[in-house]
């Protein structure tokens, strides 16, 4: 048996597989909750302002600490996923990223305005931080795990997941 026909054998023997379409649920259930944690904020915002006092400009600081950090990470995630895995990396991201987003419930505790917005910024740099690795992985494991005739379609359905996410969780 030559390499092509090795290569063959093993694509036709992943092709057969139905596994990948459990990772491809999972990816997409995981990047619904991922875009749940970022989206949620947005549609509380209103609700917190009136609570704890906030200021337009205070708002729209606490909103774009996620974006910075988001930003500055997604080289340093790719290359961490390059360097020790998805599965590794993934899994912190997801911890870390679900630790931000429960802490972010306790501002409450903090007496005034100012403690609360800082607090509450670095907490949403950190969900930045911490998902960053998400949508780079989410493309390695499609790689690793289809065909190249499907990854398009399996790269669709969970890119399709943030939007998922919009219809589920803003009602």
């Amino acid at each position: 048996m030559n390499l092509s026909n090795t290569l063959t054998v093993a694509g036709e023997a992943t092709r057969r597989s139905h596994v990948r379409y459990w990772i491809l649920l999972m990816i997409f259930v995981v990047t619904t909750v991922n875009y749940a944690d970022r989206a949620t904020l947005s549609i509380t915002g209103t609700a917190m302002r009136q609570e704890f006092g906030f200021d337009a400009v205070q708002m729209g600081f606490i909103f774009s600490a996620f974006s910075w950090s988001y930003v500055m990470a997604q080289i340093p995630g790719g290359w961490l996923l390059d360097r020790f895995g998805a599965r590794r990396i993934y899994a912190c991201s997801i911890f870390l990223w679900s630790l931000f987003t429960l802490l972010q419930g306790c501002i409450g505790v903090f007496a005034t305005v100012g403690a609360a917005v800082t607090t509450l910024f670095m907490l949403r740099f950190a969900v930045g931080l911490a998902e960053s690795p998400a949508f780079p992985a989410n493309a390695k494991v499609v790689a690793s795990w289809f065909p190249t005739a499907e990854r398009g379609t399996a790269s669709a359905i969970f890119n399709s997941a943030q939007y998922f996410a919009a219809v589920l969780f803003t009602p």
